[in-house]
């Protein structure tokens, strides 16, 4: 039997169904009939549920955790103007970054309009004259989008999952004052909790990965993968508390957040030595705080943006410290190899190597390597965390230096005087 809440998780439902096919390569007319049913649908949830508590001993919890969870009138807002004025006045921005394996640059930014919209294939084309004055081997670049609602520069995509966010609380506090059981609310429940606004991180969202090879002319783009995601972010972990990861008696090492990390990761490669593990970046704040953001990519140009996005965040944010995992392969050196792609020179890997690393906001370097042909050992492992740590960034120098330049920068910035100049 379908109980009190039936009726708004349908709704709920129905408003995240819309946006399935609202995407980075979806044209402007599809994306902006996504918008438009979304936020009818959104706003119907609302009125669904007063119907169905009208007369009922629960209206007054349905007044409470609205005033409690739904404080964004944006979202009423949009809804009528969509309904009764103009449909959605969407604005979509490309950024497009190349990467090497010291910085980052853009190469080409500007917004769109429904009337003035161009294929992310048609750009591309536009554009890749430039790649092969930067490499004639391989280029690797990201096409990262952004969209927002003509004179606004909130991010879309962020305010929709913070407002998605605030309707599952919401539910999940009626449900909880409510006490029914109901069948059909739970298999929605189950597809909500799964729906791609709900569960993809923004990055997956936004930013499209890819390698150009100009003397074949042709692209690779990324497949991409990551760990469970907390819904409207694109960490893994956000603003944890970092007393609890170094405090945890499984990874307890001296207690500082670098060897916490170090030690969690090589726990995990210890006991699964054949198990591809995930590249991984923790970021520690001056709150005491820490994001963790592990992922996986078939390029490399998915860890050149992340570390590049890492590296703006500390110029903006307060970032003390940032802890960096990867595989490495090791390659046998010659001229053959130097000449070849990086996919290429993968092939004739003969092993691998785990590599952590930190740097913080006084520009001191710590790093740890592991022969990931030992790593199976439990002993070896312990071996290296006791009396393997560098003092300086050595293999991950390279791939490291947007980071550590963003903190020499910030380091190196005059700090302004607490007392007024007389």
């Amino acid at each position: 039997m379908a109980g009190l809440l039936y009726p708004a998780y349908q709704k709920l439902y129905s408003a995240l169904t819309n946006l399935e096919k609202f995407g980075n390569e979806s044209d402007f007319f599809d994306n902006i009939s996504c918008l438009d049913g979304f936020f009818s649908e959104y706003r119907n949830i609302t009125f669904m549920l007063q119907k169905a508590l009208k007369g009922t001993k629960y209206f007054s919890c349905y007044e409470k955790n609205r005033e409690r969870y739904l404080t964004d009138h944006w979202f009423v807002d949009k809804r009528n103007e969509t309904t009764k004025e103009i449909p959605f006045q969407l604005v979509k921005e490309v950024l497009i970054v190349v990467y090497t394996p010291v910085m980052g640059f853009p190469i080409f930014s500007k917004q769109y309009s429904v009337e003035s919209d161009t294929p992310i294939s048609v750009l591309i084309s536009e554009i890749k004259g430039q790649f092969g004055e930067i490499n004639e081997k391989e280029v690797f670049f990201s096409a990262i989008f952004s969209f927002h609602e003509k004179g606004s520069n909130d991010e879309l995509l962020n305010r929709l999952q913070s407002g998605i966010s605030a309707m599952m609380s919401f539910m999940a506090a009626m449900e909880k004052d409510i006490g029914e059981t109901c069948a059909l609310c739970d298999e929605l429940k189950s597809r909500i909790e799964h729906a791609k606004i709900v569960v993809a991180p923004i990055d997956f969202l936004q930013a499209i990965d890819y390698v150009y090879y100009p003397e074949r002319d042709s692209f690779d783009r990324a497949e991409r993968a990551s760990m469970a995601f907390l819904p409207g972010s694109d960490k893994t972990i956000s603003h944890m508390p970092l007393s609890e990861l170094i405090n945890k008696s499984v990874f307890k090492a001296d207690g500082t957040a670098f060897a916490s990390f170090t030690l969690m990761h090589a726990f995990l490669r210890c006991i699964n030595s054949e198990t591809e593990i995930f590249p991984a970046i923790m970021v520690v704040y001056g709150d005491g705080t820490y994001d963790l953001d592990a992922f996986l990519s078939t390029l490399k140009t998915t860890i050149y943006r992340k570390i590049n996005e890492v590296a703006n965040q500390i110029l903006s944010g307060n970032v003390i410290e940032v802890c960096y995992m990867c595989m490495y392969s090791n390659i046998p050196f010659s001229q053959e190899a130097m000449a070849m792609t990086s996919g290429e020179r993968l092939e004739m890997s003969t092993s691998d190597i785990m590599v952590c690393a930190s740097i913080d906001d006084r520009l001191n370097e710590k790093e740890y390597v592991f022969d990931g042909k030992s790593m199976a050992k439990p002993d070896y492992v312990a071996c290296v965390i006791k009396n393997g740590q560098s003092n300086s960034l050595n293999l991950s120098r390279n791939n490291l230096f947007p980071i550590w330049y963003a903190f020499k920068q910030k380091h190196e910035k005059p700090q302004l005087s607490e007392e007024a100049p007389s």
